[in-house]
Order: structure tokens, then C-alpha cells, then sequence
């Protein structure tokens, strides 16, 4: 199936506010009961300069995963999530079935001589993470659209949540569609654009030569 015939299932705007001081955490609902994404934010202590952690979960009753991959630098089972940017094909990424990904988090340890982060959204504004999950019928794809501090040190690792979106099994989303018109319309331009090109060459050819 194409991303015409695709069927988008999108949240709306949500912009909500995850802050590691009030240990926030929240939970989105999917396809059915049981199937989720799940935000988490936590620091070590409010006033110290690290040990802030943002994450992320998606949990389905067959299975689930995300785009991401295992980190090479801190605690080497932590998995480590892909920023994705817009308009990237979400079904296109390597996958990661751990129980969570960590978006960013602030370390001190051998990894940085003075501490640092790992992740790749800190300090990075938007961002999108791209997910799979399936409730027994086959596999659908979805994308969550993060907002972090842009550059600077943000050792709580505070970030929004602004939307989400999945769709249909077989469906080819791709990250920041928020409905199957998109799609439509991007191929309708493309089909546009094709036209016009031929018709400019068929002008060129019926075109009189002059000495």
C-alpha cells in the first residue's frame, strides 16, 4: 500500500510539558486498549548539574518497537533513540524491541571529561521518534513530535510532547503526516510538475527551426 491510500490516525496538538523537577510522566492511547506511548521525565535532584533523563516507551498487545539503536558511550545497555527529521519514512529505520529509548540524557562519567549528554535530541528543538507497534493484526507505524530546548545545557532534560500520529497496517507513513490529503497532495505536485515538463519538451519539438 502507498501513502495515498494511506489512513492517519493523528492525535491533534497536544504541547504537553514533561519536566524532570516534578518527576513528570504520561501515557497516549493508540490503535486499542493496550497499545501506547508512554513519556517519562526524572532527575537525580532538581538543583544539581546532571543525571536528568528524558524517555520513551511504546507498548502494543503483540509487540512493539521504535526507531532507535544501542548506545556506544555510558551504560551499554541503554538504547538510544533516532531523531528523526520531517517527511522521513518512519518504516525506513533500524528498530530496537528494548523497553524504553532514551531521548536524552545528562551523564558524568567516563564518556565526557566533564560529564555531557547522550542522545540525540538534547539541545536539538524539534525532533520526531518514529515507532512500531502491533495489536494482533500486523505491524503500523506512527511518529511522536518532541520539542526540546534549543541549544544550551538542559541537564533536567525538560521537553513537550506537541503530537503524534499512526497509521493502518501497511500503511507508509512518514514522520510529521498528519492525514492521507498530504500524501495526495505531494504526489498530485510531483504528477503536476511531470506534466508540465512533458509539455514544455513537446513545445520545444513542434517549435519551427529558423535559419
Amino acid at each position: 500500500m502507498n501513502s495515498a491510500d494511506a489512513t492517519i490516525h493523528y492525535s491533534g496538538r497536544i504541547n504537553q510539558v514533561f519536566n524532570g523537577c516534578h518527576q513528570d510522566a504520561a501515557t497516549f492511547p493508540l490503535d486499542q486498549a493496550g497499545d501506547f506511548i508512554r513519556f517519562n521525565d526524572s532527575v537525580l535532584g532538581c538543583f544539581t548539574s546532571y543525571g536528568g533523563g528524558a524517555y520513551f516507551a511504546v507498548t502494543a498487545l503483540a509487540g512493539a518497537a521504535f526507531a532507535g539503536r544501542q548506545s556506544s558511550c555510558g551504560d551499554p545497555g541503554r538504547v538510544l533513540a533516532s531523531r528523526l527529521d520531517s517527511g522521513e519514512l518512519i518504516s525506513n529505520r533500524p528498530f530496537s524491541s528494548a523497553p524504553s529509548a532514551a531521548l536524552a540524557v545528562e551523564l558524568s562519567d567516563f564518556c565526557h571529561p566533564n560529564g555531557g549528554w547522550i542522545g540525540q535530541f538534547d539541545g536539538k528543538g524539534i525532533g520526531f521518534i518514529g515507532f512500531r507497534f502491533d495489536n494482533g493484526s500486523g505491524a503500523h507505524y506512527g511518529w511522536a513530535r518532541i520539542k526540546m530546548p534549543k541549544k544550551g545545557r538542559n541537564p533536567n532534560q525538560n521537553f513537550k510532547l506537541l503530537d503524534y500520529a499512526w497509521g493502518d497496517v501497511g500503511d507508509r507513513i512518514k514522520a510529521g503526516q498528519r492525514s492521507s490529503q498530504q500524501a495526495r497532495t505531494n504526489q498530485g505536485s510531483l504528477g503536476l510538475l511531470a506534466v508540465g515538463a512533458a509539455g514544455l519538451l513537446a513545445s520545444r519539438k513542434r517549435r519551427p527551426k529558423t535559419s
